[in-house]
This record gives C-alpha cells, sequence and structure tokens, in this order.
C-alpha cells in the first residue's frame, strides 16, 4: 500500500471536526499542484497498532477528471498522508 506525507489545508468545526479542504499533490512534471476537494465520500476513525487516525476518501479535481483519495490524518502527530494517490476509478467531466 502506498503512503506518502502530503500537505493539506483544512478547517475544524465549533465542535473540532476535521474537514481536508485543500491537497498539494505533485504533477506528471514534479511540480506541486493544489487541488480543490470537491466531495468527501466518507469519513471513519480507525487505528493502526493503536495509533489513531482519521481516513478521508476524496473526490478532486484533476484537469477534466474526478478522481478518487485516501488521505490519513494521524491524530497524535498532525500528520496527513496520502494513502493511495490515485484508485484506477476516474471520471470525465
Amino acid at each position: 500500500m502506498f503512503h506518502m506525507p502530503v500537505d493539506v489545508i483544512a478547517t475544524f468545526n465549533v465542535q473540532g471536526k476535521i474537514k481536508p479542504n485543500y491537497i498539494r499533490l505533485e504533477d506528471e512534471n514534479h511540480f506541486l499542484q493544489t487541488y480543490k476537494i470537491q466531495e468527501i465520500l466518507y469519513s471513519r476513525e480507525e487505528n493502526y497498532a493503536g495509533i489513531p487516525v482519521l481516513l478521508f476518501c476524496c473526490n478532486i479535481l484533476r484537469g477534466n477528471c474526478m478522481q478518487m483519495i485516501k488521505i490519513k490524518y494521524y491524530i497524535k502527530t498532525h500528520q496527513w498522508v496520502l494513502q493511495n494517490e490515485f484508485d484506477k476509478e476516474v471520471r470525465e467531466m
């Protein structure tokens, strides 16, 4: 499974719930690009070997294609990690 640290801009509501809004990824030319998270398909709390994380399954718009990504937020270390950059589920817009 693919894991890569990434930059994410997120917001918190008054109850403390986190919502990722933007993610920065490297493109084919090795330049950093910022993508708006168009939709959060689901989010859930998980534990990996006792390490609490929040998993977000999101859609981003890359060019003309909507692509699904999964990102994890490690609660204790405040780090974002891309779980699998691009599932092969790509929808042309």
